[in-house]
């Protein structure tokens, strides 16, 4: 029937695009959020697990430094101890090792070409008091990696600082191979998350879209059997009592009593419905609204501001509309004040208009001929040049006290 104009029924029956949204919105949302919070996740397993491989260095060299037979380290190591010293170094993978105890420092080396040298390690001391061990890149010789701690302190001194050199190459691999393990770890619960997500996300949408079909469907129905108020009401879109100024259509066909009971009920349908079709069709496509279906009768409303010229344009239609049909219609029209209100029980109510003006509309429709038009005096000026003025009359519509002049008007042939 006619179209609902309100914003919120131009939306009913349109289902959410919650699959499109997952896909352009939360969907790079979360692969940004995942990389963000995967390569943070990654810095700062890296830096733990150099952490790590800073405190077991340490403590395995802690094993390994030459001590006396109290258990202590030995402040001055023999000749064979340092080279037993730096036959663990060499099997431990280390370039180089530095021992500073409070009496002297000594380096050995696992690797001759390394050129490794004593180092100053006095700068870290209080850092590694605070945050125990640390992993020093470049510290004794380029593309190496240092680890400094403390050893168990003398009694009364200084604790003794070890600083165990390896090659960059393989502390970063083993590095990255723990960093690769969790990463793998937490991209598989992203996949899985993502895949979870858009599995849930096209089941619902596939919901969303058979009620937003199903809800689409019931609007249409709803159009097709009530007028657009009463759908608005049933909606729950503002349908309070008001007073507007309105034009009001009344179109019936003439003799229809005579058809109905000279012919079969099957064509009286036809007839129904063929006259109803079209008229709801002008009346739509001229902005107005159907606001009941009487009978064989039809009652319109045109609230727009040139309300006027689209109520005349919608009779017209419907008269060139309805021109080969075996009855046809007789057209009344009248511009003024209506209610628009709910009229009913709480079992059965409808939303319509009332007043002097909707019965005045329906009086001149029935003093209008087949295919004639019947509206004041003055409503269509100029006419159309397809339209003729057929006759002026003054009439006092019946239960109306105050005369009225109309004219009836025709499509010329």
């Amino acid at each position: 029937m006619t179209p609902d104009t309100s914003e919120s029924a131009a939306k009913i029956g349109t289902s959410f695009p919650l699959l499109g949204t997952f896909v352009f919105v939360l969907l790079p949302l979360l692969v940004i959020g995942g990389f963000g919070l995967g390569v943070t996740m990654i810095a700062g397993v890296s830096a733990r697990s150099g952490s790590l491989f800073a405190q077991s260095d340490v403590r395995l060299v802690s094993t390994i430094v030459p001590r006396s037979s109290n258990d202590t380290i030995e402040p001055e190591p023999t000749p064979r101890m340092l080279a037993e010293l730096e036959r663990e170094a060499v099997e431990l993978g280390f370039t180089c090792l530095s021992v500073v105890t409070p009496a002297r420092s000594y380096t050995v080396r696992a690797d001759e070409q390394a050129g490794c040298s004593d180092p100053d390690l006095t700068g870290f001391r209080h850092e590694i008091e605070e945050a125990g061990p640390l992993l020093v890149e470049d510290l004794i010789t380029p593309n190496t990696w240092t680890s400094i701690g403390t050893a168990e302190p003398q009694t009364g001194e200084l604790a003794t600082l070890i600083a165990a050199t390896r090659p960059a190459t393989s502390l970063e691999a083993s590095i990255l191979r723990s960093a690769g393990t969790w990463a793998m770890v937490f991209a598989s619960v992203i996949v899985l998350f993502v895949v979870t997500m858009a599995f849930v996300v096209v089941r619902a949408q596939k919901r969303i879209d058979a009620q937003a079909r199903y809800v689409g469907r019931i609007h249409d129905r709803l159009r097709s059997f009530l007028p657009v108020a009463a759908v608005r009401d049933a909606l729950g879109a503002s349908t309070k009592t008001e007073r507007l100024d309105a034009v009001i259509l009344f179109a019936d066909l003439r003799d229809f009593s005579g058809f109905a009971d000279t012919n079969d009920t099957q064509d009286v349908a036809k007839l129904i419905d063929a006259f109803m079709t079209r008229t709801a069709a002008v009346v739509s496509g001229n902005c107005g609204e159907i606001d009941k279906i009487i009978g064989d009768g039809v009652l319109a409303v045109f609230r727009q501001p040139d309300a006027v010229a689209h109520a005349f344009d919608a009779a017209l239609a419907c008269i060139r509309a309805c021109r080969d049909l075996e009855r046809r219609p007789g057209v009344g029209l009248y511009r003024g004040e209506v209610v628009a209100t709910a009229v009913g029980t709480s079992e059965r109510a409808d939303f319509t208009v009332l007043g002097r003006t909707v019965n005045l509309a329906s009086r001149l429709c029935s003093l209008a001929s087949e295919a004639e038009i019947v509206a004041p005096a003055g409503f269509a000026d100029p006419l159309p040049e397809d339209v003729e003025e057929v006759s002026r009359e003054t009439v006092t519509p019946r239960n109306h006290l105050l005369a009225e002049e109309v004219v009836r008007y025709r499509l010329r042939d």
